[in-house]
């Protein structure tokens, strides 16, 4: 994994200035007294390379399905880039779809954003891909050689893929996160099981909260059971964006540092090269 550079951003105008290291931002504000504020110039883009997927997810609130894949995903990414000034690339970039190892520039994707503008991919995948070797081999090499590390969707409908393509990942020494939708205690006692097993072996299990939105049928998070069944040591759990508000109520012993949602990252869909504040937020940035 090509994690080794130091890089350094700063943005006066948003009272910002960043290390990345290691895969890792370190973030602090200019003047202390006063906050970071949305950088014109995000320091990470979730860029969507594809609708296409064949996890069928009952609650996939990207509404993903068996379609056709995206073109020229390689032509649209370089225009997105070219345009920027150099010292304002975003230090890293998550892929994700649909699934995107099933789109077939998925590979050529990763080489280019590494290669050419020094940019870390990582992708979010459901492990499908390791139903075929030649595909599973193509894709591992990739993801050593130009990732940064990759994210897991542990969807239980899903579990013999996911946990299979978790293991050749931590066998080759491929940094992991696991991503876990929280709704109900059948979900919080689902993810608690996940950690039990996998803990020694996952960098983050990023906790998501369900999606009301895409083909979701609406549900109810069970936030006070979450906090119950969380680890003491919380080293390891990571939030997803929309948990904001739960955080901020206060009332649990989590400790985390807390920014105020997609003011660091945005999110990127090359079906239209459409920019948006975040894959849960589809207002368009104009």
């Amino acid at each position: 994994m090509q994690n080794n550079l130091i890089k350094t951003r700063i943005e006066e105008s948003a009272n910002y200035r960043a290390i990345w290291c290691n895969g890792k931002t370190l973030r602090f504000a200019i003047d202390p007294k006063k906050p970071i504020t949305e950088l014109k110039y995000p320091e990470f883009y979730d860029i969507k390379v594809t609708g296409n997927c064949e996890g069928k997810c009952p609650y996939c609130y990207m509404d993903s399905k068996p379609e056709n894949h995206y073109g020229n995903i390689i032509g649209k990414t370089r225009e997105f880039f070219n345009a920027m000034p150099k010292e304002n690339l975003p230090f890293q970039v998550a892929l994700g779809g649909g699934e995107p190892t099933s789109h077939p520039d998925f590979v050529e994707l990763l080489k280019v954003l590494k290669e050419e503008y020094d940019i870390c991919p990582n992708y979010t995948t459901n492990g499908m891909f390791h139903d075929n070797f030649e595909e599973r081999e193509k894709i591992l090499t990739a993801t050593k050689k130009y990732c940064g590390g990759v994210a897991i969707s542990c969807h239980s409908h899903l579990r013999d893929h996911w946990e299979s393509a978790a293991t050749a990942f931590f066998v080759n020494n491929i940094r992991l996160n696991f991503h876990i939708i929280i709704s109900d205690k059948e979900s919080i006692d689902y993810f608690a099981g996940i950690y039990d097993y996998w803990k020694d072996k996952v960098d983050y299990f990023v906790l998501l909260p369900y999606g009301n939105q895409g083909r979701a049928e609406t549900k109810e998070i069970d936030w006070e059971y979450l906090v119950k069944k969380l680890p003491e040591n919380q080293h390891q759990i990571a939030f997803g964006a929309n948990f904001y508000p739960y955080l901020l109520k206060g009332g649990h012993n989590i400790k985390i540092s807390l920014y105020e949602p997609e003011i660091m990252s945005k999110f990127l869909d090359l079906k239209d090269m459409k920019l948006y504040p975040s894959s849960f937020n589809l207002l368009e940035i104009k």
